[in-house]
């Protein structure tokens, strides 16, 4: 229960929740409460979903009512079963990122203590989740065009309303939400490796840049 309570101190308190990481990494625990939470994002997220899924459908070419129907049926329960394996994959991802960089940045680098670092970081990617649900309960189903505006613009995305594509996933990812991530990263690196800050800022900003890439080459419209 204290490494589940921790995702919470670590907003607040992050250096002695690291500290409590350099005696004993964990990540099953916090991993299951991400997921959790992430699951019952997707839940309150489905009726917005399925709005985006319509919009995509009535301009996809020889779409029939038939097989809209069946996919707006099957794309939320795919979306439930794939969102934990997604979070898995994605702070594995980081963790190994963190690892090489760390590695070559700073010499030894414990893979299970960085995994433990990024699961932890990897609270503030879900309060963005969070908060975007929030946002899209205001505006409403109707305010949904596309799949792109199940994520409200709250980066610096709002600098540039007519981005699109790479430029806007770029932009998108940065936002106030995933820098305080990176600064989770990076501090979790220094207390948990006792690094200089300039290793495990530069580690946690090389982790950053790499997946704000992938967010961004993965962006469509």
């Amino acid at each position: 229960m204290a490494a589940i309570l921790d995702l919470v101190r670590v907003l607040f308190e992050p250096t002695a929740v690291f500290e409590r990481v350099r005696e004993k990494p964990r990540f099953l625990a916090p991993f299951l409460a991400l997921a959790a939470i992430t699951v019952v994002i997707v839940v309150l997220q489905l009726p917005y979903t399925k709005a985006a899924l319509a919009a995509q459908f009535a301009q996809t070419p020889n779409m029939t009512p038939e097989k809209a129907e069946a996919a707006m049926k099957i794309g939320p329960i795919i979306g439930l079963v794939a969102a934990p394996i997604f979070v898995g994959l994605f702070l594995l991802v980081n963790a190994l990122i963190l690892w090489v960089s760390t590695s070559v940045l700073g010499g030894e680098a414990k893979f299970t203590t960085l995994l433990s670092v990024t699961t932890y970081a990897g609270i503030t990617y879900t309060l963005l989740q969070l908060i975007g649900v929030i946002v899209l309960n205001m505006r409403g189903a109707s305010s949904i065009t596309s799949m792109l505006d199940l994520q409200p613009s709250l980066g610096l995305d709002l600098l540039a309303p007519d981005a699109k594509g790479f430029m806007l996933g770029l932009l998108r990812g940065i936002n106030p939400f995933t820098l305080y991530g990176m600064f989770l990263t990076g501090l979790g690196i220094a207390v948990t490796h006792k690094t200089s800050k300039g290793v495990a800022y530069t580690a946690a900003g090389i982790q950053f840049v790499i997946t704000l890439l992938i967010g961004a080459a993965l962006t469509k419209g």
